[in-house]
């Protein structure tokens, strides 16, 4: 007999100004918020809790990174920015042994060019881009050094791979320029 869904909670963390500073889900977050005061350096900040309670960790993390997308919290990246369209199944093959990371490299300079990847979208990662176009990981690594040379693209420690926003509004740890 499979188990019950293991009932997750939904909290939000808020300075004394109500802002929004984090969002994330736990089944213990008391537990959680006890790792937080060890490793976030924004902790000191947090003056308010909310908790909602989801029957299930799939329930909650879908209404996670709904409201981490809709409330753009301060200090959450990972569903903080827009993603680039992907469908995998579109993407071509690149068969053959050489030149294999040029090739990959220039579908994706073509999603950049055509606006169809804009400016600040977090784009899929090595490992999804090998996959669709049977080159693998270690290719698509090759194909990403390759962009960030010429400026295309710009990686977030902990967040991922960004089209370059000429801008400048990404900010690492989920912070944005308040200027659009």
């Amino acid at each position: 007999m499979p188990e019950p869904p293991e009932r997750t909670a939904l909290y939000r963390l808020y300075d004394s100004d109500d802002v929004l500073l984090y969002i994330g889900i736990s089944n213990n977050p008391e537990a959680r918020w006890e790792r937080h005061k060890m490793f976030r350096p924004w902790w000191p900040e947090v003056a308010s809790k909310d908790v909602k309670w989801f029957p299930s960790r799939v329930a909650a993390s879908t209404a996670e990174e709904d409201a981490i997308q809709v409330e753009a919290p301060r200090f959450n990246g990972t569903h903080n920015y827009p993603l680039a369209p992907f469908d995998a199944a579109t993407w071509p093959q690149l068969p053959g042994r050489g030149g294999r990371a040029e090739k990959l490299a220039e579908l994706i300079r073509l999603e950049i060019t055509s606006d169809r990847w804009p400016p600040g979208s977090r784009i899929p990662n090595c490992r999804a881009l090998g996959e669709a176009t049977g080159t693998g990981k270690t290719v698509a690594t090759h194909a990403i050094r390759i962009l960030r040379r010429e400026g295309r693209l710009t990686l977030l420690h902990g967040f991922g791979l960004f089209v370059t926003d000429p801008e400048n509004r990404l900010r690492p740890h989920g912070q944005r320029n308040q200027a659009t």
